[in-house]
């Protein structure tokens, strides 16, 4: 029985082996040579390297976690009788040497790497880092990040994220720009730049949290954006509403943060957004209900989206909107319909109150194509008798409390 199931092992494809030996920390992975004289072999050739914490570190007395340098030579070893290409590579540690980091990220650049991952505290990206024309997904943490002057992209990037990563404004707009296949961009936890550019005609998604005074994006294909900001930019310049918003009008999916909502609410009242978002579908937002200028932001946010079909709102207070929502509610009967297309509008962290009943009631009499209204963390036997009594607009929209 014990040879039937080690020639089933040793009879695997070589594409099995690989991906088996991929999932394995990487002495784990060599040590498979022993399985059988067929699996002898395979790691020298294994496409993927991944070098875990645990896998450098011993254990002393004290408990106490070290570096081992037996393991970086062990590494430089791998790297020497390795004899293929390497798709993946990642390493994740805090304890490395940033020479021998160095020295296997060029041996990376000339086995035709596609996807890196590197977490490693104040590490310097060398320049053999930045001869690696064959990446396509790159993912980048505590790592600091200068371009050498001869920089000319990574012309197969398709996906960079990056997080408490140290780049200029500069360097961080020409790395972008320069990755001209690039479609996923994800920043955490980034730097305090004052003004975010994003230039990348093929980009389709954005992700960020971090801080920025104001952004700037030339790119005409993003379909989904999500903005996350630490803190409210309190010395905002007037205008800064439209510029914010302008380069957000192409978008099918927008997600943005309380911190967000509060710069584009300054300034004056907002009777109508003077931009149009053609294509937008679906919105996540996070307001105060407290403050007028945020709800009539939101709502023309909302009206200004003629093909919206999904609203989710988190809001942090249930107080004194009732005003603004019924002078809205008044005026969508005399135009189209606010909520055209909409599907269904979620709301939660609110208790029961007019504020909420008269949200509620704009979304119920104006949505003809409504199918669910969704009320998180409220008083359901109340906020159910009450909305019982509104006549909705679609005679298929469910209302669920929870």
């Amino acid at each position: 029985m014990e040879a039937k199931y080690g020639d089933l092992i040793s009879d695997l494809p070589g594409l099995v082996k690989e991906k088996i030996i991929g999932h394995l920390p990487i002495k784990e992975a060599i040590r498979t040579s022993i399985l059988s004289s067929k699996w002898r072999h395979t790691w020298v050739s294994m496409p993927e390297i991944v070098i875990r914490n645990e896998d450098c570190l011993t254990c002393t007395k004290n408990e106490e976690l070290i570096l081992s340098t037996k393991f970086i030579q062990f590494m430089d070893w791998v790297f020497g009788v390795h004899n293929g290409s390497i798709s993946k590579f990642s390493i994740c540690s805090d304890h490395f040497s940033s020479k021998a980091v160095n020295r296997w990220i060029l041996n990376l650049s000339r086995k035709q790497i596609q996807q890196i991952f590197i977490s490693l505290d104040r590490y310097k990206m060398p320049s053999g880092f930045f001869m690696s024309h064959t990446l396509t997904h790159v993912y980048l943490e505590k790592c600091t990040v200068i371009l050498p002057a001869k920089f000319n992209g990574f012309k197969m990037l398709q996906e960079l994220g990056m997080k408490f990563c140290i780049i200029s404004e500069d360097h961080f707009e020409k790395l972008v720009s320069s990755s001209p296949r690039l479609e996923n961009l994800s920043l955490e936890l980034f730097n305090d730049f004052y003004m975010l550019r994003i230039c990348s005609r093929n980009l389709r998604k954005f992700d960020i949290w971090g801080e920025f005074k104001s952004i700037h994006l030339d790119a005409p294909r993003l379909a989904s954006m999500c903005i996350r900001k630490f803190i409210p930019t309190y010395d905002m310049r007037n205008g800064s509403l439209v510029n914010n918003l302008e380069s957000l009008k192409e978008v099918e999916i927008l997600e943005i943060n309380k911190h967000f909502v509060m710069d584009l609410a300054k300034g004056g009242p907002i009777n109508k957004l003077p931009i149009k978002f053609e294509k937008l579908k679906q919105i996540k937002i996070e307001i105060n209900v407290e403050d007028p200028k945020e709800v009539a932001l939101a709502l023309n946010l909302f009206r200004s989206a003629p093909l919206l079909e999904h609203v989710r709102i988190k809001a942090y207070s249930g107080r004194a909107i009732a005003s603004v929502v019924s002078a809205c509610s008044s005026s969508a009967t005399t135009e189209n319909y606010l909520f055209e297309y909409l599907k269904t509008f979620a709301i939660f962290n609110l208790s029961v109150s007019e504020s909420v009943l008269s949200l509620v009631h704009l979304v119920l009499v104006s949505a003809p194509a409504l199918k669910k209204v969704v009320l998180g963390k409220v008083d359901s036997s109340l906020l159910l008798n009450r909305l019982s009594q509104i006549e909705k607009l679609s005679k298929e929209a469910q209302i669920i409390v929870c």
